[in-house]
């Protein structure tokens, strides 16, 4: 034998039978343990709450390496590596020199290297520093293999083993070989998988078996052989597991979220494992119906939809699709939808309702104008451009009227719904306050599904507002009360009453669907579509649209979105009890005018109940209907002074604020005329002065040069209550205009600074100041 192979052999066989401890020592002085590699980069894995991977990613090395404990591998593929590859491995030091010595006269008898006598210690000691298979190699490896005894426990060690072993290709680790060959995590593989994962390691690319060549059967049998010859299986588990069959071709990794999976690797960098809050199989449910309601809507015009379902009362988000095809490159299936801000259309008005109700300006009945309105240029239209004169609050919000929502929002000022989105945590509104001004409640600014959604979440859970949650292990926040309970609540009965677009026609056939609290709302120019909805249990949020901002003619809240909510809503809750909000004890029941929603007074023909917040909501006795002494040979009103003498009777009328009077006329609805009052009584008149809205006060207008004055005219138009028949216009205090207050007259402009008159036949008077440039 050569004499320089047999002193190798003999100093190997040394290094068997000195002190680790000594080994060790000096190892960590002159040469330290590589730490670094026995730890390379992981796979990113973002799981559900439950465990299950959501998505895995490949490493920045393109190798799919799945890190995972020792307590997460099977028993049987520990069982099956110990009892092939090291079953002393309980006793020995990192290097056994009985197997050592076997192995060198195996080797010198073969005259090369056929056998290695590596312990499993000594395999991830190879694993750490790969090299030419050398008896120096060897040397080494036992060498490190002390080192790791001292440093690391035997358990240790054997996850290292499971997290750095070779399986082919890519593939590193039994993490990943279990997904890829067997579709499951490792802790489920049976003893003939286990089998096979034992074997690969020793010839990755021989015992693979995804490879046409592949001798994985072979492999396979010789470690349940030697496991059977060794007592660890007995024949019957034996002839079960070579009878499993073997898989053919590589499974595909999971890739279920792949939005929220890439938005969580991302933002969580450094973590190899991240739990979201993500339940798979909703995930799954919300992806299939995204799926089925989508298919009819492609074929006009409309390719994508996002949807967050959450957790009400924890704020933890359940599923989260991104857009309807992640591969779809044409579509921009990339897009993360939910977390792309875009116009929220009406989805905004329960909240600038709900903080007028909390701050007592107005209750469910109170009467709102719904006529055409001018804020300094800014004149709002409803979503079907007609007005209706007077409408409730409820009526205005389940109608979704867009006129009297920005009366609302200017009658909150300051405080309003900017302040409080700020408050919830809205991150998309990056401009101050002015930028937006009344638009933002039509959805001019721009908001996100996710926070959308969580918004909805606040009104849920009574007006408290907190952060929405992606993490399992994220700290939840003490939630933020910006809403009175009994405000969310009298909001949530409002939009739990909106017809709801599945429900049948028979009433009986509805009682077992879940009730729902839910709003839609569609961009201008139909290019987004939105429904939100909640439950005590899910607060549910709907996108549909086309990411490059293509509108279509049917991207309609109420018809492109609601219907996948209900969807949703009917899937998720068909296990559950069909429980729902209890009144707290802040809000209360009360009647009010059924006409004015006020106080009612003996006057007021009909009543109905309304939710209330004593102490809190408006308590106005009703002013709407008013009894006038009338004289019954003029038919002229009489006041006490007058009356005297007189024979007269008492009748009761309607007396409209001046705004919605005008407008009534204006639109031919029958009004009774409060009769004038009787001209010999020298008793002041009552009432408001005329209301201004065109022109506006201090306005300015420009004449445009090369256009006639005729089509430059300004017109000019008032409201007078409807006690009132004819009115006066006057410019620079003469008279310009005289006739009812219904009629509308146009100025032809005259440059200069003017004093615009409007007096009623009353002598009651409004002027604004004008220039025309």
């Amino acid at each position: 034998m050569n004499r320089t192979r047999y002193r190798i052999v003999v100093s190997l066989l040394g290094v068997a039978l000195v002190s680790p401890l000594l080994v060790g020592i000096l190892g960590a002085v002159f040469f330290p343990l590589p730490r670094h590699a026995l730890f390379p980069d992981a796979s990113v894995t973002v799981m559900d709450r439950n465990g299950k991977p959501l998505r895995i990613f490949t490493t920045t090395d393109e190798m799919w390496r799945v890190s995972a404990p020792l307590s997460e591998v099977s028993p049987e593929l520990r069982r099956a590596v110990v009892t092939v590859e090291d079953r002393w491995f309980r006793l020995h030091l990192g290097v056994n020199p009985f197997s050592i010595a076997r192995a060198a006269f195996t080797n010198l008898k073969a005259g090369e290297i056929v056998t290695g006598g590596s312990t499993l210690t000594m395999q991830v000691a190879r694993l750490m520093e790969p090299k030419p298979m050398t008896f120096r190699s060897k040397l080494v490896e036992a060498f490190r293999a002390f080192q790791l005894e001292l440093f690391f426990t035997k358990d240790e060690i054997l996850e290292l083993y499971f997290n750095m072993a070779p399986y082919g290709g890519n593939i590193v680790g039994s993490g990943a070989a279990s997904y890829i060959y067997f579709n499951k995590h490792q802790t489920d593989l049976t003893l003939g998988e286990a089998a096979l994962l034992a074997a690969i390691p020793n010839s990755p690319s021989a015992f693979r078996p995804d490879s046409p060549e592949s001798r994985a059967e072979e492999a396979r049998k010789r470690v349940l052989n030697r496991m059977l010859e060794r007592g660890v299986i007995t024949t019957v588990e034996y002839r079960e597991a070579l009878s499993e069959p073997l898989p053919a071709s590589r499974f595909p990794m999971p890739f279920a979220a792949p939005h929220l999976s890439r938005y969580l690797a991302t933002k969580y960098t450094g973590r190899s494992r991240v739990v979201s809050t993500v339940d798979g199989d909703i995930q799954s449910l919300t992806r299939r119906l995204v799926e089925e309601h989508m298919t009819p809507l492609a074929k006009r015009g409309i390719s994508q939809a996002a949807v967050v379902v959450m957790d009400t009362r924890t704020r933890e988000v359940l599923a989260l699709v991104g857009s309807l095809d992640f591969f779809d490159a044409d579509k921009n299936g990339q897009v993360n939808g939910a977390l792309a801000p875009r116009s929220p259309g009406s989805t905004l008005k329960p909240f600038a309702y709900a903080l007028a109700l909390d701050a007592g300006l107005l209750s469910p009945q109170s009467l709102l104008a719904d006529v055409p309105v001018d804020y300094s240029g800014f004149r709002p239209l409803n979503y079907d451009e007609r007005c209706r004169g007077i409408v409730t609050l409820e009526e205005a919000l389940t109608r979704s009227l867009n006129i009297p929502a920005v009366n609302v929002c200017a009658l909150l000022k300051r405080e309003g719904l900017y302040s409080f989105l700020k408050k919830a945590g809205v991150s998309t509104l990056g401009k101050p306050r002015e930028h937006y001004g009344l638009s933002l409640i039509l959805g001019g600014c721009e908001l996100n599904l996710v926070e959308l959604t969580n918004l909805y979440a606040g009104l849920a859970n009574g007006g408290e507002f907190a952060p929405y949650r992606f993490l399992l292990d994220e700290p939840a926040f003490a939630p933020r009360r910006l809403i009175g309970e009994g405000a969310s609540f009298m909001i949530t009965e409002m939009l739990a009453k909106l017809a709801r677009p599945d429900f049948p026609r028979s009433w009986e056939a509805s009682l077992n669907l879940p009730k729902v609290a839910w709003k839609t709302g569609t961009s201008y120019g139909h290019k987004d579509a939105w429904s939100v909805g909640y439950s005590p249990k899910f607060t549910v949020g709907i996108w549909v649209g086309n990411f490059d901002g293509t509108g279509a003619p049917e991207l309609v809240g109420a018809e492109a979105a609601a219907p996948l909510l209900f969807g949703l809503f009917n899937a998720l809750t068909q296990s559950l009890q069909n429980r729902w909000y209890t009144r707290p004890d802040s809000v209360r029941e009360r009647e009010v005018c059924a006409l004015s929603g006020m106080i009612p007074t003996a006057h007021c023909p009909a009543v109905k109940k309304e939710y209330y917040l004593p102490g809190r909501s408006p308590h106005v006795i009703c002013s709407l209907h008013r009894q006038f002494t009338v004289d019954g040979k003029t038919g002229m009103r009489l006041c006490s002074r007058c009356r005297m003498g007189r024979e007269h009777f008492t009748k009761v009328f309607e007396v409209w604020p001046p705004e919605i009077a005008t407008w009534m006329a204006r639109n031919g609805m029958s009004v009774d005329r409060i009769p004038e009052h009787f001209e010999e009584c020298s008793e002041v008149a009552d009432g408001g002065s005329p209301v201004i809205h065109s022109p506006s006060l201090n306005s300015e207008y420009v004449i445009r040069d090369g256009v006639a004055l005729e089509h430059q005219k300004i017109l000019l138009e008032a409201s007078v209550s409807n006690s009132t028949g004819r009115i006066y216009w006057f410019l620079d205090s003469e008279l310009i205009f005289e006739g009812e207050p219904k009629e509308r007259f146009f100025l032809t402009p005259v440059r200069g600074e003017h004093k615009l008159t409007c007096m009623d036949e009353e002598g009651r008077s409004t002027e604004v100041t004008m220039t025309i440039k």
